[in-house]
């Protein structure tokens, strides 16, 4: 109850440490003390001073009839106005960039939405870039966010669940689901995991995403982090749910199955045959990346007998005079690749490309000049940088460098041997590996022929009926095809 206002106004201050960016004006209406206390960081002072100070204006020159809270909550010129009856919504709402207006003796206090427009614009994705499409990202605002993916999909069945997570920061959660599309057992399990987490604050999606997915339990990403909202259309009409959190840019959709990360929304406007070869090439360029170093340190160091003698000799020739074992100079020239990397994402735009030119040209070839590297192994890392970089999800990167790792010290301990048993160890990981409740290889292990269609080999529109077995119940998706 807040018919103490002199009191709660003393709180407030006492709270704030008299923090001068909160605003606080008295006016005296039908001879009652009428307070209007502002954040003036995250508020308009237009909208104020248009709507409520205007409006209350024109109240006090009216003829008194109702209780003056009510007169105000009916005549106030707001399209957004709450009720609050307790002190924790009243500093929710003032922190959130409302208005809020408390009368003396009144039983409830009225909160107003006077946002002040502190976001940024809507720009083109800067990670998920595609040929063709839309060319829309999301923001860091919320309700900015929802109306992008409530854009392309206008249905009732869009339905939204709103939880406030962090004990200071009372960031604005949503999970999105298209209602009779998505299985409720993913939507109950996703929820349950948010109302466990009792943390201080929440500052990005990611943090939401490594505390609902148990971020130690694998090196692979099981959650897709996506800037684009027709990604998040997408997913939704397949039966997936989205997480909206405020104040980031990046939207989560769960489950996120491996074979996801091998496909792109313009895979959805291209031809069949066109994006099948694509796919195809990017599943090479994900077992060109993971085995590569592994197979040329296993086969020099072990297994020659496995090279064509033309082909040793010249290994043989550029090796020679190189101090130090295939694995230890393919380490040296992996962390440098890496440190060149990092080194690119981290510095200013403007000097990141003469870091990377110096880096892989002048440095790379002193090294080979100098003898600590062999050509060879240079053309073995430059390979597999290259085929790392068809993935843009940054996760999908991290863990192939630390199973790249893994093969390699297999390979350098027991050769192709060596490099099997990873591979052995690597499919077991996967296998046991699950999103969500639902197995990572999904559609291929567990094997559902039906989803088949649109994995590696993407089948003609007319084709793809259905919807994944493994993620909704309501399986037919389009009943009619255009002749």
């Amino acid at each position: 109850m807040l018919e103490h206002t002199e009191q709660i106004i003393k709180q407030l201050k006492e709270e704030t440490n008299e923090l001068s960016d909160i605003i606080y004006r008295k006016k005296i209406i039908h001879k009652k003390n009428v307070y209007i206390i502002y954040n003036e960081p995250l508020t308009s002072s237009d909208k104020i001073s248009d709507f409520i100070i205007r409006s209350l204006t024109h109240i006090e020159q009216e003829k008194y009839i109702l209780p003056l809270i009510e007169q105000i909550e009916n005549d106030i010129s707001n399209f957004k106005v709450k009720r609050i009856d307790n002190y924790s919504d009243l500093c929710f709402y003032l922190h959130k960039g409302f208005t809020l207006i408390l009368v003396e003796a009144a039983t409830y206090a009225l909160a107003l939405e006077t946002k002040a427009n502190i976001a940024r614009g809507i720009n083109s994705p800067t990670t998920e870039n595609t040929v063709r499409g839309a060319k829309d990202a999301f923001v860091e605002d919320y309700q900015t966010n929802l109306g992008l993916i409530k854009k392309r999909i206008k249905s009732n069945d869009l339905w939204i669940q709103g939880f406030t997570v962090g004990k200071y920061t009372n960031t604005q959660v949503g999970v999105l689901s298209i209602h009779g599309v998505v299985k409720e057992e993913l939507v109950n399990q996703i929820t349950k995991h948010l109302k466990k987490i009792d943390i201080d604050g929440i500052i990005d999606s990611g943090m939401i995403k490594n505390l609902i997915e148990k971020e130690n339990k694998s090196i692979l990403p099981t959650t897709i982090t996506t800037e684009r909202p027709d990604v998040v259309a997408q997913a939704l009409l397949e039966g997936k749910v989205a997480i909206v959190v405020d104040n980031s840019p990046y939207i989560l959709i769960v489950p996120g199955l491996l074979n996801d990360y091998f496909r792109t929304m313009e895979d959805v406007y291209g031809k069949g045959m066109n994006i099948s070869l694509t796919r195809i090439v990017k599943y090479l360029a994900f077992i060109i990346a993971l085995f590569t170093p592994a197979v040329y340190i296993a086969l020099i160091t072990y297994n020659q007998e496995m090279i064509p003698t033309d082909l040793l000799a010249n290994f043989a020739t550029q090796r020679d005079g190189v101090p130090f074992p295939a694995f230890f100079e393919g380490v040296i020239m992996i962390i440098s690749f890496e440190i060149l990397r990092e080194s690119d994402l981290r510095v200013p735009s403007f000097s990141g490309s003469a870091l990377s030119i110096v880096g892989a040209l002048i440095l790379g070839d002193a090294a080979v000049s100098a003898g600590i590297v062999s050509p060879i192994m240079i053309i073995v890392i430059s390979i597999t940088a290259i085929s790392s970089l068809p993935f843009n999800e940054y996760e999908l990167i991290n863990a192939l460098r630390w199973y790249r790792l893994l093969f390699m010290l297999g390979g350098a301990f027991l050769g192709i041997v060596g490099v099997l048993a990873m591979t052995i160890f690597f499919i077991v990981r996967l296998c046991h590996l699950e999103s969500f409740g639902k197995p990572y290889l999904m559609p291929f292990v567990p094997t559902y022929f039906s989803s088949l269609k649109n994995s590696i080999i993407k089948f003609p529109f007319k084709q793809l009926t259905k919807r994944h077995p493994y993620l909704s119940n309501n399986r037919i998706k389009q009943r009619g095809q255009t002749k």
